[in-house]
């Protein structure tokens, strides 16, 4: 049998099925191997022999040598009780594919391919290959190494004699397994498996790639190597013993170094002696000894010995080593270490003079090493572990350890890993199992990572973006900018903006339809307000879709732009497209900015997968900042969000990155990594500048001759170096040339980027025309980035080193600003910024402070233009802050203009205060009412704002209505004139025809517009403060519209404020010309764009009063949540909450499903806590108790403490307590407040309508009740039951809709109670099916359960049952889970008896 054949049939025997894995990191694995069956192992142990023989020569190796036969062999016996005690565990297991796609080659044969591979290939393929050829002999290195280090945990080794150990690692008792296939994925994958002949034993590689890949060479990447054992080496191999004799173990070691020695210095067949026993001739010793001018680089370094200089001659011992070298153990005269013919000692070459990198030539030195006994270095290897630990970080990072990078005396710089985050992998992954998290749950989350300055905050949200985008998620990152203060909400804004792009690339046609319907649906036109905050919206749209026409006199505050940006959240963000949006350094955002995020991370109506990250240096963020308000607020807001603390690297993490950092192992450069942690506490950025400052000065130092970096210890020490990084960054920076100096202090002053087109105007300027240059070298240099169109600081620190060397700031700002004064609208507001953070002192003359404000006055107006109040308000403060002492007199129309805009953007930054201090001024320093009318207008809104302020707020519209000549009352004295006033407006209304008072013509006055705005105000006002007499204001302002003839965008107001005022009186002819007058004005508002800021008020109006009487109660509440989102929007926050009141209120009455209604009370409440809308709050709590109790649910707080004083809230707070107490069985309760309710005078009474309709029909119905089971007042029961019919009677001539159930429903109840059974049967049957025709469910419930009782009492058990039946199944599509119960027992009683 051929040998070849022999080591072939030995690879098919083997079988690897079984397996006990040593390390799990889950990437590659080696596995031992071993005969499946007794046959097979038979013949195995044939083959053994026969290559065992001295009569065979190894032509299976390719060696042309036998094989030198060891002095003790493991005999047959020995190995078959290894194989029989292990052959239960791989019955009915083999290995056939394993053995079919792989070949079995000798290791001294696959050496001399290797080394011939590369020969006569094209120098970038020939390096290529070159640079395989080094991973594949380290791994099988590696594997060699795990081979000895498994047969050093059996028991027999300990009685190896030297010679048999050394025997066992000579070359010739190895081979190597490779792939059969042409093809694979790269260069040295095609390596499978290492053999060991004696012992037997094998290693299966399954080759993956590391996780830290080489950023210089990517074709040739690191790797992991993790082993598996299947068979044990010996019958004696002890799986758990994790303690091997030292001796033994340092022997191994210096085996192995000796072997990994011969495979990176040659092989025989280039010349290297076989004979242990050579001596080095004199010509041959002193090329051992490398020149210190002559390096060879590391393409020399890994070509073969025939390619490389000729001046460097290998030297190799033939199977490494003629003797053992001395091990504490052994005896002491036995021969040791390597010497030559005349005793003197020998060392192995360094791999340094053959071209290798210094991390490969100290693996195998410092294995060499080993057996040096008590004379072994320091820095030799402890242990096997060891060794292999170093030789999988050369394996996993060759572009840190195995590639000589520094080949050059240019190429000195730090080989900085900026992929790898070092002590963060808890982080990392507490980072990407969010974002994950949000991936498969398709919610969303937010994470606070806190840390020092410096602490890899922003490096660990970026280690996770290519997870992110290999995912299919989008990244969007921002950072907010000491320097750029004065447009801060442009920050969120502009990632907002970046968003809206990925969506559109994401989506296709029809979902870009499904999103424009849903932004018109729930913005209505203010998408086109949206598409002039965030421009790319537009992209969003589809391309047949048409913009609706913008309202221009529709203002905007921040609480609106909140509002319609969660709005756009809510139709953007789908679990379709993950989003990951990075914010940092929110140390440095405003208030508003946070605000806004604040805002959309606590949307109730909820983000649907989007991972929100913010970034801040927990240093900077004390107590009273916003950012721990916003963390406060979300906490309360019941907003799920976490944090993340980056503390400081520790010493071994330090350790790690200096090692990577300098390409040298981690054990050999600790003592270096100790002073650097000493001086920098770990902080990663302060590290990485601390070691550039060491190599400045020197004190860490590349060594050409020995390819690696050097320190002394002694000399860092004494040395004064200061341990903040601040300063350390200002030194480096003064050492650069005072152009650098000056370019890098000019990019601090505009923060932490600049653009190009910045860099450009001021290079065309002489004292800033080196600019661009300086920027390039300090690209060069380190301390910038550059990416085509801005330069962007490497670090904040560095920014901050530059800009602390700028000694007169606000005088360098200034020149700065004055150089780009005359830029284009690019540069405008860079232009400003820089003016502005100078002193008024430094400008010249009023002149020029004039100058300036004008162009500060431009800048406020172009922000407010963009939505960006706090800019607009930072630009016109800063503008009025200019103007001379004396501008009102010598400059009144800028002043004016200034002080008004000041005013309108405190307003719109919701600065209340501050905007009515200003408004005040005007007021008092203006000339005329026509250059303060908006002045008061605005004061009067802000006035609205707080309960407190409304009485100053009514006397000011009293006041500017005086002052245009139309005098008002401060109250009614005289019932006679409200009485007159609304007689005279009847009776035009009367006159005009609906087409007369639509034909109207639009008004143009000015005069007149204000009377009318005000007007508005005062309607609105007046009702909180005096009810009566806003009846008054309201005919006034309606009769004020007729006389005029005129229309505009206040007329519909005005018509549907009067009409309110009709239907609260009897349910006559006047509620009948109220319903003509309302829906006039309702049409109005329709057909007038410039009218859409009133529609909230209008419609808040509308449909508290009037509207009940002509339409369905379902449309009104659609209608109202319309207006509602529209009010929001627009910034109109109490006419807004008003109108969600009374639209959750009709929603009960509506029997809207009581769960989802409360869920959706439950969000609105969380929307007015975070608007400060608290008299919402109050009339929102009131509704949640009351749909609680009719659930069930008692579990809720008291509300004591809400407001009471509003005619809303009083009819929250009378009608829904009735109609809960009627529902769940307390009609005395009921009754009670009847009575309440009956002496109350006429005006309370009839206030709002619907509440007088709710109210007869609640009281009849207890009646009813309390009647039929017999309590007093029997008579009054009767009377309030005939009264209540017919009230309903009259609303049902109406609305049959919303009112015809119930007037049929008190009728039944009225023939019940008179025994008119028939009479009563009919209308019970009438009031059910009206019910259910108007689609009220609970009020079907409660026919259903009168009928009942009706039938019960007349004995009618089945019909009784049968109804109850019916109303439970009507209770729970309603959601009470409370009448359910009462009918369940209802019906129990009933079948019981």
């Amino acid at each position: 049998m051929a040998p070849d054949s022999i080591v072939q049939r030995c690879s098919e025997r083997r079988s690897s099925d079984s397996s006990k894995s040593f390390f799990s990191d889950g990437h590659d694995y080696l596995c031992l191997s071993r005969p499946s069956s007794n046959e097979d192992f038979n013949q195995f142990l044939n083959n053994l022999q026969l290559l065992s023989c001295d009569q065979l020569n190894d032509n299976s190796f390719g060696s042309g040598q036998r094989i030198v036969e060891p002095p003790e062999r493991f005999c047959h016996d020995e190995v078959s009780r290894s194989f029989e005690s292990h052959q239960s565990s791989v019955q009915g297991h083999s290995n056939s594919a394993h053995s079919q796609d792989v070949e079995v080659m000798s290791l001294e044969r696959w050496l001399e391919d290797e080394a011939g591979m590369a020969v006569n290939q094209d120098p970038t393929i020939q390096l290529r290959l070159q640079k395989a050829s080094m991973i594949k002999k380290l791994t099988v290195g590696f594997g060699i190494g795990k081979l000895l280090h498994l047969v050093s945990r059996s028991e027999s080794i300990v009685n190896y004699s030297f010679a048999r150990l050394k025997s066992m690692c000579s070359i010739e008792n190895f081979a190597v397994e490779l792939s059969k296939k042409d093809e694979t994925p790269e260069l040295g994958w095609e390596l499978k498996g290492v053999v060991m002949v004696s012992p037997f034993s094998s290693l299966r590689i399954v080759t993956s790639r590391s996780n830290s890949l080489d950023e210089r060479s990517q074709e040739i990447m690191g790797r992991r190597i993790v082993a598996e054992l299947t068979c044990p080496v010996t019958s004696d191999f002890d799986e758990s013993a994790t303690e091997v004799s030292s001796n033994d173990d340092s022997i191994l070691c210096h085996l192995l170094g000796g072997l990994l020695h011969f495979f990176f210095t040659g092989s025989r067949k280039q010349g290297v002696p076989k004979d242990n026993n050579k001596v080095l001739t004199e010509q041959e010793e002193p090329l051992m000894k490398k020149r210190s001018s002559d390096v060879l680089t590391c393409d020399e370094a890994i070509l073969p010995p025939e390619k490389r200089p000729s001046e460097v001659m290998p030297l190799v011992r033939g199977a490494e080593f003629s003797q053992a070298v001395s091990i504490l153990g052994h005896d002491d005269n036995s021969d040791c270490g390597l010497k030559n013919q005349s005793g003197v000692r020998l060392s192995l070459p360094s791999l340094i003079d053959f071209g290798y990198s210094f991390s490969l030539s100290q693996l195998v030195k410092n294995l060499v090493d080993c057996g040096l006994g008590l004379f072994r270095p320091d820095d030799s290897y402890p242990s096997m572990d060891a060794a292999l630990s170093d030789m999988q970080l050369l394996l996993q990072q060759p572009s840190r350890f195995l590639w000589d990078h520094y080949n050059t005396p240019q190429k000195q710089n730090l080989f900085i890993n900026n992929v790898k985050m070092y002590g963060r992998s808890e982080e990392v992954a507490s980072l990407t199992n969010a974002f994950f998290r949000v991936m498969s749950s398709g919610l969303s989350e937010s994470v606070f990572i806190g840390g020092f300055s410096g602490c890899g905050k922003t490096r660990l949200v970026h280690s996770i973006f290519d997870s992110v985008k290999s995912s299919g998620g989008c990244v969007v990152t921002r950072k907010f900018d000491e320097m750029k203060l004065s447009r801060p909400l442009n920050v969120v804004l502009s990632a907002l903006n970046e968003l809206c792009i990925f969506v559109a690339q994401r989506s296709t046609q029809e979902c870009l339809n499904g999103i424009y319907q849903k932004l018109l649906d729930s913005i209505g036109t203010n998408i086109v307000l949206l598409a002039g905050i965030l421009p790319n919206v537009v992209s969003l749209l589809p391309s047949h879709a048409v913009l609706p026409v913008a309202n221009n006199q529709v203002g905007m505050n921040f609480n609106s732009l909140c509002f319609t940006i969660q709005h756009l959240m809510r139709v953007i963000s789908s679990a379709a497209r993950p989003v990951l949006l990075f914010l940092d350094d929110l140390q440095w955002a405003d208030d508003l900015s946070i605000k806004l995020v604040q805002s959309v991370l606590s949307d109730t109506k909820g983000l649907d997968c989007i991972l929100f990250i913010g970034g801040f240096r927990e240093n900077e963020v004390g107590p009273g900042h916003v950012l721990l308000e916003c963390l406060g607020a979300l906490s309360t807001s019941d907003v799920m969000y976490s944090t993340i603390n980056l503390n400081d690297m520790s010493p071994t993490d330090v350790n790690l990155m200096i090692s990577d950092t300098l390409g040298i192992f981690p054990r050999l450069c600790q003592s270096l990594a100790s002073v650097v942690y000493h001086k920098t506490r770990g902080n990663p950025y302060f590290t990485l500048e601390f070691l550039q400052s060491l190599i400045a000065r020197d004190l860490v130092h590349y060594s050409l001759r020995e390819k690696c970096w050097k320190w002394n210890l002694d000399q860092i020490s004494a040395e004064n170096i200061t341990d903040n990084v601040l300063h350390l960054l200002t030194k480096k920076i003064n050492v650069l040339r005072e152009k650098n100096q000056t370019a890098l202090k000019v990019a601090s002053c505009f923060g932490s980027i600049i653009s190009t087109a910045i860099v450009q105007k001021l290079a065309s300027t002489p004292r800033y025309s080196s600019l661009p240059t300086a920027l390039d070298e300090a690209v060069q240099d380190g301390f910038m980035d550059f990416d085509g169109t801005t330069y962007r600081f490497t670090h904040d620190k560095v920014r901050e080193a530059a800009y602390g060397l700028i000694c007169d700031k606000e005088q360098y700002h200034l020149d700065l600003g004055m150089a780009l004064q005359n830029a284009g609208d690019d540069n405008f507001f860079a232009t400003i910024q820089q003016i502005n953070r100078s002193s008024p002192s430094l400008f010249q003359d009023d002149l020029q402070r004039v100058s300036i404000a004008s162009l500060s006055h431009e800048a406020g107006i172009k922000a407010m233009k963009c939505f960006d109040f706090a800019a607009a308000h930072s630009y016109i403060k800063t503008a009025v802050s200019l103007l001379p002492t004396d501008s009102w007199t010598a400059h009144y129309d800028l002043t004016l203009k200034c002080n008004f805009q000041l005013a309108k953007a405190a307003y719109c930054c919701g600065w209340i205060d501050e905007s009515k201090q200003v408004c005040e001024e005007i007021i008092e320093r203006g000339k005329c009412l026509e250059d303060t009318l908006e002045t008061y207008s605005l004061l009067v809104s802000l006035s609205c704002l707080a309960r407190k302020d409304m009485l100053r707020a009514f006397n000011t519209c009293l006041k500017v209505l005086n002052l245009l000549g139309e005098v008002m009352p401060e109250d009614i004295v005289d019932v006679n004139e409200l009485v007159s006033i609304t007689e005279e407006t009847k009776l035009l209304f009367q006159d005009y025809s609906n087409q007369d008072l639509l034909s109207m013509p639009v008004e143009t006055c000015s005069k007149n517009l204000s009377i009318m705005e005000m007007f508005d105000k005062l309607v609105i006002v007046s009702f909180f403060l005096k009810p009566r007499v806003s009846h008054y204001y309201s005919a006034k302002w309606a009769f004020f519209c007729l006389t005029k003839k005129v229309s505009c965008k206040y007329t519909p107001g005005a018509f549907v404020c009067f009409a309110s005022m009709l239907s609260q009186q009897d349910l006559d002819e006047n509620a009948r010309l109220a319903c003509r007058i309302g829906k006039l004005g309702m049409f109005m508002l329709t057909r007038s764009d410039s009218a859409i800021d009133q529609l909230p008020g209008v419609y808040e109006v509308y449909y508290t009063w009037t509207g009940v009487l002509t339409e369905p109660i379902q449309a009104q509440m659609t209608m109202c949540k319309r207006a509602y989102e529209i009010g929001m929007q627009s910034g109109n926050l109490l006419e807004s909450g008003h109108i969600l009141g009374t639209t959750m209120a009709r929603s009960v009455y509506a029997g809207t499903n009581l769960h989802d209604l409360k869920k959706e009370i439950e969000v609105h409440l969380k929307t007015a806590k975070q608007y400060s809308q608290h008299l919402l709050h109050s009339q929102l709590f009131i509704e949640y108790e009351v749909v609680s109790r009719l659930i069930g649910d008692e579990r809720v707080e008291s509300s004591s403490e809400c407001e009471i004083n509003s005619a809303v809230v009083d009819e929250i707070q009378f009608t829904l307590e009735m109609m809960a107490s009627l529902y769940l069985g307390h009609a005395e309760r009921v009754y009670h407040k009847s009575k309440i309710w009956d002496e109350l005078t006429d005006f309370q009474r009839r206030k709002v309508p619907f509440r007088y309709i709710c109210t007869a029909f609640f009281s009849g119905l207890a009646s009813f009740r309390l009647y039929s089971y017999g309590k007093r007042d029997s008579q009054r029961h009767m009377k309030n039951v005939t009264k209540s019919i017919l009230i309903l009677e009259q609303a049902s001539g109406f609305s049959e809709w919303n009112f015809k159930n119930k007037y049929l429903l008190l009728k039944a109840a009225y023939f019940s109670l008179t025994d008119q059974n028939l009479e009563a049967e009919a209308e019970f049957n009438a009031a059910i099916l009206a019910s259910q025709t108007s689609k009220f469910v609970h009020e079907e419930g409660i026919a259903c359960e009168l009928a009942a009782m009706h039938h019960e009492k007349r004995g009618n058990k089945v019909l009784s049952l049968s109804l109850l039946h019916q109303a439970e199944c009507c209770y729970k599509s309603w959601g009470s889970r409370v009448k359910e119960l009462q009918i369940a027992r209802q019906i129990e009683l009933i079948q019981v008896e």
